[in-house]
C-alpha cells in the first residue's frame, strides 16, 4: 500500500516522480501523516494485507463492497473509538467569571468580554445563575463598547438561560437603552415598561425601587412619539447580482452561463453570449462548509463570521458560534452528531476534505439517505429545461465527478479506511440508533451502515476533485493597505454549480467570499462559448509549464490543455515587451515588424488593419493601468477596480497574450475583488 511514498532520488525518471508526488498528494486529501493518530493506523493495516487481497480488491467494482471487504480486515478493529470532546466545567466557569467582574470594575472593557466569554464557553447548560449571569454580565461590556446589536443578542441569551427573575428589571432597562441607541423607539418604550413590571420580582429596597421607577419612567416618556428611526439596509461595495439575471436551468449561476460535456473535459461551464469584463456568472452559497481547525475559537463554526461574542454550543466547550441562529442551526442537524467526538476526529489528523466527507452526511439524518437511495441509481444528466439543475439536492453533489476508474487499489483501501473510521464514528454517536456498548467493534455491519459507508467514501474520491477553500483578506495592520494583503484561509466547502467550472493557467474569472457565499466574476471579455475558467493552484505567470502540469496531473489527474501551457507562455519575468496585436475581423494575431507603416495586412484574412489607429487605443488603455496603480497605492478599492476592468477589457480586444502588464492586472484585480468580500482585521472590535 506504501507503493511510490518513497521520495525519489537523483536521476530519478518523469513517471517516479510523478508517481511519488500523485502518492503524496492524495495522502494529503484524506489526512495529514505528520499528526494524528491516523498514520498509525494505516501503517498498522499495511502490514497485515497481502498480495492476494490487494489483487481482490482492486477487482471489486462498488463502493458498497470495498466498505465490506475493509471492515473484514481484523486490524481494523483495534482502532478505539468512544466519545471525546472538550466537557463544560462549572469551577472554571465561576473562575472565569468572576475574574470579568473584576476586570469590569477596573473598566477593561476588552479584558472583561475575554473573560466573560470564557465563562459562557465552560459553563453548564444545567448551571443556569453561572451561563445566565455571564451573558448578562457580558451585555453590560457590549453596551460600553457600543456593540448594541450584539448586548441585545446577550439579552436574550441571558434570558433563555434561566437569568434570574429578582435581576430581570436590569438586562430590559439595558434593552430599552440599546434599542433608543438604535432609533428604535417605540420597541424601546415596550422595553423600559416591561423593566418597570419585572421591579416587582426584584428584592430592592423602597428607596431603590422608588429610584428605579423614576428613572424607568423618564426613560418611557422620552420615548413616546418619537418617530423609529428606518432600518438602514447595509450596501457593500460590489453588488453580487447575477449578469442577465438568474438562470432559470442553472440556479446561482447568471442566464449567460450554460453547461456542456466532453469526454476530454468532462461537464464544463461556457458563456452563451459576450460578456464584458467585471460581471458576476456565479453567487452560490455551499451544500456544506466545515471550518479550518485554527480558527476555532475565533470564527463561527456554522458562517466563518469573526467573533467578537461567541455563543457556546450547549453541550461542548470547544465550539463556538456568532449567534444564537447559528447555533441552532447548527445543533438541528451536523453538531448533533459531531459534538462528542470532536476530539477524537480532530486527534486522528484527518484533513479537512474528510471532515467535510462526514458533514456531507452529518447535515441529515439515516432516514433521509434511504430515501433518497432509488434516486442514486440513475444516471447523471445534463442540466437543461426538463432537467435542471438543484445545487441544495444531495443527488447533484453524489452525480460530482469521483474519477473511480483511474483509482489504484492502494488509492481506494486508504479511502475506505477513513471511510470505516468515519462510519465507527457515527456508530457512536448513535446516527443508526442507540449504540450498544457491549457489541463487538467487529460486529457485521447492517444494511445502511454499508449504505452510509459507501456514501463516506463516496464523498472522498468527489471531494479529492470538488472541494474549493475559502477564504477572507486579511491586513497586517487595521489600516487597510492592498499591498500588504493575504488571503486567509477560514475553511473548505462544496459549490454544486460552480464545480461546473474547469482549470486554466489563464483563468477567466476571480472569487470573492461573503462569509461562505462565494462570488464569481469574470476578470476579462468573454465571447460566445468560451470557457468559463477557474485557477486550481498553478498560475503560469508564476510557474513553469513543468511545475504546472505536475502539480495538476498529482492533485487533480489531469493534464492541461490550455491556451498557456499549449503555448508554452512565459512566467513574467521572461516576458518579453514586444506585442502581437489581434486583427478585429478574424481574431488572428499579428507583430508589427516595420513601425513606420500605417496599415498592415492580417495574415489571418487579408483585412487590412490601420496601426496607427490601434496603437492610440492601446495607449488610451494604458493610462487606465497606470490611474488603477495609482488608486492601488492610494487603497481605492473600487476606483482601482473600475480602472484595471478598463484596461483589461482593450488590451483583451486589441491583443494576443501574453501582455505582461494586462497579467499584472489581473493579478491586482483578483486581490481587489477578493477585498469585496470578508475582511479579516487584527481587531475585530474595531
Amino acid at each position: 500500500m506504501m507503493e511510490g511514498r518513497e521520495e525519489p532520488g537523483l536521476g530519478a525518471s518523469e513517471d517516479e516522480i510523478q508517481r511519488y508526488l500523485h502518492s503524496m498528494c492524495s495522502d494529503a486529501t484524506l489526512f495529514d501523516r505528520k499528526t494524528g493518530f491516523f498514520t498509525h493506523f494505516i501503517e498498522q493495516i499495511d502490514a497485515q494485507v497481502s498480495d492476494a487481497f490487494f489483487k481482490k480488491f482492486g477487482s471489486l467494482k462498488t463502493d458498497e463492497a470495498r466498505i465490506l471487504d475493509t471492515w473484514a480486515i481484523k486490524p481494523v478493529h483495534t482502532l478505539k473509538i468512544e466519545s471525546m470532546y472538550k466537557e463544560k466545567v462549572s469551577d472554571q466557569a465561576e473562575y472565569f467569571r468572576t475574574k470579568g467582574n473584576r476586570a469590569f470594575q477596573d473598566k477593561d472593557d476588552k479584558e472583561s468580554l475575554v473573560m466573560y466569554s470564557r465563562a459562557i464557553m465552560q459553563a453548564p447548560c444545567n448551571s443556569e445563575e453561572c451561563l445566565s449571569l455571564s451573558y448578562a454580565n457580558r451585555s453590560a461590556v457590549l453596551f460600553h463598547l457600543g456593540k448594541y446589536q450584539l448586548c441585545l443578542n446577550d439579552i436574550e441569551l441571558a434570558v433563555e438561560a434561566g437569568y434570574p427573575s429578582n435581576l430581570m428589571y436590569k438586562v430590559l432597562d439595558r434593552r430599552g437603552q440599546c434599542l433608543v441607541k438604535l432609533g428604535k423607539h417605540s420597541q424601546a418604550l415596550e422595553a423600559f415598561h416591561a423593566a418597570d413590571s419585572a421591579l416587582s420580582d426584584s428584592t430592592l429596597e423602597e428607596k431603590k425601587m422608588e429610584a428605579w421607577k423614576k428613572d424607568l419612567a423618564k426613560k418611557a416618556e422620552q420615548c413616546q412619539d418619537k418617530t423609529d428611526k428606518e432600518t438602514e439596509v447595509k450596501t457593500q461595495e460590489g453588488d453580487d447580482s447575477l449578469f442577465a439575471g438568474k438562470n432559470p436551468i442553472i440556479p446561482n449561476a447568471s442566464a449567460a452561463v450554460g453547461i456542456e460535456e466532453s469526454k476530454e473535459a468532462g461537464r464544463y461551464a461556457v458563456v452563451t453570449r459576450p460578456v464584458g469584463s467585471g460581471q458576476v456568472l456565479f453567487s452560490e452559497k455551499p451544500y456544506a462548509f466545515v471550518l479550518h481547525l485554527d480558527r476555532t475559537g475565533t470564527h463561527c463554526h456554522h458562517c466563518a463570521a469573526r467573533l467578537v461574542a461567541p455563543v457556546a454550543c450547549k453541550w461542548c466547550s470547544a465550539i463556538t458560534f456568532c449567534s444564537k441562529q447559528c447555533r441552532d442551526e447548527s445543533l438541528e442537524s451536523y453538531h448533533r452528531w459531531e459534538c462528542k467526538s470532536g476530539e477524537l476526529l480532530r486527534g486522528s489528523g484527518m484533513s479537512l476534505n474528510s471532515s467535510l466527507a462526514l458533514r456531507l452526511i452529518t447535515l441529515h439524518d439515516l432516514e433521509f439517505f434511504k430515501e433518497l437511495k432509488p434516486r442514486l441509481e440513475e444516471p447523471a444528466r445534463l442540466p437543461s429545461e426538463k432537467n435542471p439543475h438543484r445545487p441544495d439536492d444531495y443527488v447533484s453533489v453524489y452525480n460530482m465527478v469521483a474519477l473511480p476508474e483511474k483509482r489504484s487499489p492502494e488509492d481506494f483501501l486508504e479511502r475506505s479506511l477513513m471511510a470505516c473510521f468515519l462510519l465507527k464514528v457515527l456508530q457512536r454517536m448513535h446516527f443508526f440508533g442507540r449504540w450498544d456498548e457491549e457489541s463487538p467493534p467487529d460486529k457485521e455491519l447492517t444494511e445502511d451502515e454499508v449504505f452510509i459507508g459507501s456514501l463516506l467514501l463516496r464523498h472522498l474520491q468527489i471531494l479529492q476533485f470538488n472541494s474549493h477553500e475559502v477564504t477572507g483578506v486579511g491586513f497586517a495592520k487595521d489600516k487597510v493597505n492592498f499591498k500588504e494583503a493575504k488571503n486567509i484561509s477560514l475553511g473548505l466547502a462544496l459549490y454544486p454549480t460552480i464545480s461546473f467550472c474547469n482549470h486554466s493557467c489563464y483563468p477567466a474569472v476571480a472569487r470573492f467570499f461573503k462569509g461562505t457565499k462565494m462570488v464569481v466574476l469574470n476578470l476579462r471579455p468573454l465571447k460566445a462559448g468560451e470557457v468559463v475558467a477557474e485557477n486550481y493552484g498553478p498560475v503560469f505567470t508564476h510557474h513553469e509549464i513543468q511545475q504546472r502540469q505536475r502539480k495538476l496531473l498529482s492533485r487533480y489527474w489531469f493534464t492541461c490543455a490550455c491556451e498557456a501551457c499549449k503555448n508554452d507562455w512565459p512566467v513574467y519575468q521572461k516576458m518579453a515587451f514586444k506585442r502581437r496585436f489581434r486583427c478585429q475581423t478574424c481574431s488572428a494575431g499579428f507583430g508589427i515588424t516595420d513601425p513606420s507603416k500605417t496599415q498592415i495586412k492580417c495574415p489571418g484574412c487579408n483585412t487590412q488593419v490601420n496601426v496607427k489607429d490601434t496603437m492610440n487605443v492601446i495607449s488610451k488603455a494604458e493610462e487606465s493601468y497606470l490611474l488603477g496603480k495609482m488608486h492601488l497605492d492610494a487603497s481605492q478599492k473600487e476606483e482601482a477596480i473600475k480602472s484595471f476592468l478598463s484596461y483589461a477589457d482593450t488590451i483583451t480586444k486589441y491583443t494576443v497574450p501574453p501582455v505582461k502588464e494586462l497579467h499584472l492586472s489581473l493579478q491586482h484585480l483578483r486581490l481587489l475583488l477578493a477585498a469585496r468580500g470578508t475582511i479579516q482585521i487584527r481587531n475585530p472590535l474595531n
